[in-house]
């Protein structure tokens, strides 16, 4: 497809999460007019990455790229309508212990270059003596950043409100068993469109591949992509602690987890730093890969006894009279990882009409605004070389940087213990 294509241009897109569904919307901003989003659940679909009750919006990073567009990102959460009440800015502060260390320079490093404004170094006694309410030894805090700009967004409802949006616009949304891809329809090396659970197919033009952590199963991309499990974790606060706590900026240290600011309803959100691995041989396309094991398909599993234990602990770093707290509500959020963290947006090299939209890599929710109009722009053939390059097709590619964000070495599921309920399917 090229700018000149017609707008009735069969587009498939498959996975409704943060890239499927900015791509839906862009796409019928520029007036196609067919457009099918399949997913095996309703917008927000409870499996994606995106879907949750906050996801970080921020501008550091030590890629200009990312910097770029984080920044566009904010303005747009900062002024449109459809995430009017969603986007909430208390501050953050950026930290690392040893391995993303050399992340959080070079953050500084390209922030500073770039022009962000209000970035501060501040040392543990430097974060406690400005946020009274922190009253933690904050060890392994070892290098911190404070930027005012940073900020959440309420992920899941936003979602929603794109999703709502495009459909105002003509999308068609299909969910259930119905909207379940299963495979890909591949026709003299062409991609024709996505068989379905229920035997339904649907045949397209064009096919863009937004399935985050279930693509690398669904498609061979000879390990490009990893699927791994964010362990999430809520405490219910009471309205006199909500009250406390409300002043906390977000609080992430690469290696050791990250917190935000209680919600309104008194619910408190932290997250463990080192990643889940679940190799398994997917029994629809053969192929053995990590594959997300959640708890949606598994409602009787909870979080594994060491990673409990391990979030406990630092959070015990941070606000230790929390850190015995019980757990109200736990997640493995899964999402797909690409060796250098950059997204993979491209044409698939072997099979025509077939494009990829994933590799969120554990930070892709925040420019859910803005990630789908540089897909239009590489459906239709104008996507900007530079960024074209960074998301390009890499199989093969050797990863050696030392300045990447999330560096511990992941966790096999399998090597855990006390997460595997009664009702498990694994």
């Amino acid at each position: 497809m090229n700018s000149t294509s017609p707008k009735s241009t069969r587009i498939l897109i498959v996975g409704a999460g943060a890239f499927g569904t900015s791509t839906a919307y862009h796409l019928a901003q520029r007036g196609y007019t067919s457009i099918t989003v399949l997913d095996r659940y309703p917008p927000p679909s409870c499996e994606a990455a995106s879907t949750d009750i906050s996801k970080i919006i921020r501008s550091d990073y030590n890629e200009p790229l990312y910097v770029r567009l984080g920044l566009e990102s904010i303005e747009a959460w900062s002024s449109w309508d459809l995430f009017k009440g969603l986007y909430k800015v208390p501050g953050w502060i950026l930290s690392a212990k040893k391995l993303s260390v050399p992340f959080v320079h070079g953050s500084i490093e390209t922030c500073t270059r770039l022009r962000v404004k209000g970035l501060e170094v501040l040392t543990p006694e430097g974060i406690r003596e400005r946020f009274p309410v922190i009253m933690g030894q904050l060890d392994g805090w070892n290098i911190n950043v404070w930027n005012p700009t940073a900020g959440w967004a309420k992920a899941g409802e936003a979602l929603e409100r794109m999703a709502q949006a495009a459909m105002g616009k003509g999308v068609r949304y299909i969910s259930g068993d119905a909207g379940y891809v299963r495979r890909l329809v591949f026709r003299d090396g062409e991609c024709t469109g996505a068989a379905t659970a229920d035997g339904g197919a649907y045949e397209a033009d064009l096919v863009v591949l937004a399935t985050g952590a279930w693509t690398p199963s669904l498609i061979d991309l000879q390990g490009q992509l990893t699927a791994k499990g964010h362990s999430v974790a809520h405490i219910q606060l009471t309205p006199s602690e909500t009250k406390h706590y409300s002043q906390l900026p977000i609080l992430d240290n690469l290696e050791l987890g990250y917190f935000f600011p209680p919600q309104e309803d008194g619910t408190f959100k932290l997250a463990h730093s080192q990643f889940i691995t679940n190799t398994r041989t997917d029994a629809g396309s053969g192929i053995t890969t990590s594959i997300p094991h959640t708890f949606v398909q598994s409602p009787g599993d909870t979080l594994p006894a060491e990673i409990e234990r391990t979030m406990r602990a630092n959070l015990r770093r941070v606000l230790p009279e929390l850190a015995d707290r019980p757990f109200s509500y736990t997640r493995l959020c899964w999402d797909a990882d690409t060796a250098d963290r950059h997204f993979l947006i491209t044409p698939h090299p072997d099979h025509r009409r077939l494009f990829l939209a994933t590799g969120g890599s554990a930070h892709g929710f925040k420019f859910l605004p803005v990630v789908g109009q540089y897909v239009a722009d590489l459906l239709e053939g104008r996507l900007d070389e530079g960024i074209r390059k960074a998301w390009r097709w890499r199989a093969g590619m050797v990863q050696t940087a030392t300045d990447l964000a999330h560096l511990d070495p992941e966790m096999e599921l399998s090597d855990l213990t006390g997460w595997k309920g009664p009702a498990s399917k694994l």
